[in-house]
């Protein structure tokens, strides 16, 4: 099974030369985390391919994620970050995400009135010029829930991935958590990432309410709208044990179904053609059923 990790970040320090804008969010780390020091860490745990993602501290600027995936382009893909107010950005976002692995767009609505945000984006054209271009989009909205409904329902052919699953905080068990993300399985261009998951429980290793709050929205989503995603620099514990948590804890999936949320599934979504033994393989119905498993995929091992 070949491993696509749904979203990590990766950015430059902030320098005279290149400074980041003035913001209140704080980078995950004091020290940037560059695209060679984030191979390693893939190679070190076995992750094949990465969906790599602007952070929000650098603004829409996508100068390090692009030279990223054009100097590794088997390994890396691209969602930029882009003003999805501005004009030019609407006009040019077709020519903007034809270039070669370059996804989607990735947008975050954080900050300030993000339902005014949302709305201001609407205005300017952008979910329109988006649907009908094909381009994908990964949008982070905390507790938009009914916002991301309704996008969904305006714009029937525009793909969204609901990042972090639209969680914010660390709450009640992540199955109980994902009640409210599972209304949008009903929406057929809506996906979920299951990212940063450990960030928002208050549990250790192997995180029990992870797994069955994943298994929750296989059932609801199916195995091919529900991705595995890291998001690395903020994790609160190993690379390792969070591909352990997926890979080694949630029995009740078959072997299709857990290499669909390990990458296939992100991979076919987002037209980022993937390796050969996550795609040759049949489609198997999604109910869940136990399976027995090979060796643990080195879970052993800890940064």
């Amino acid at each position: 099974m070949s491993i696509t990790d749904g979203q990590a970040h990766i950015w430059a320090a902030d320098t005279p030369q290149r400074p980041w804008p003035t913001t209140p969010i704080a980078p995950h780390r004091d020290v940037a985390l560059g695209a060679d020091e984030l191979l390693g860490r893939m190679d070190e745990v076995g992750v094949a391919r990465c969906v790599l993602v602007p952070p929000t501290w650098e603004g829409p600027r996508n100068d390090v994620v692009l030279a990223a995936i054009r100097e590794h382009p088997m390994r890396f893909a691209a969602l930029l970050r882009v003003d999805p107010t501005d004009p030019r950005v609407v006009r040019d976002l077709p020519a903007l995400c034809r270039e070669p692995n370059v996804v989607g767009i990735r947008l975050s609505m954080t900050q300030g009135d993000w339902r005014a945000s949302l709305r201001a984006a609407d205005a300017s054209g952008f979910f329109a010029v988006a649907a009908a271009a094909g381009v994908r989009l990964s949008i982070y909205m905390p507790g938009g829930y009914r916002e991301l409904a309704g996008l969904a329902a305006r714009y029937p052919e525009l793909r969204i991935t609901v990042d972090h699953l639209a969680l914010d905080r660390v709450g009640p068990p992540l199955d109980q958590a994902v009640e409210p993300v599972l209304t949008l399985a009903a929406h057929p261009n809506v996906a979920v990432k299951a990212s940063a998951l450990p960030c928002f429980v208050d549990e250790a290793f192997p995180f029990p309410s992870i797994s069955r709050g994943v298994l929750r929205l296989v059932r609801e989503f199916g195995s091919d709208r529900v991705f595995w995603g890291s998001d690395l620099s903020r994790l609160p514990c190993t690379y390792a044990d969070l591909i352990s948590c997926f890979v080694d804890h949630m029995p009740e999936l078959d072997h299709r179904q857990l290499a669909d949320l390990m990458g296939g599934a992100i991979s076919r979504w987002l037209d980022w053609p993937s390796p050969p033994d996550q795609d040759d393989v049949a489609r198997q119905p999604d109910a869940l059923a136990p399976i027995s498993r090979p060796s643990s995929h080195g879970s052993a091992h800890h940064d």
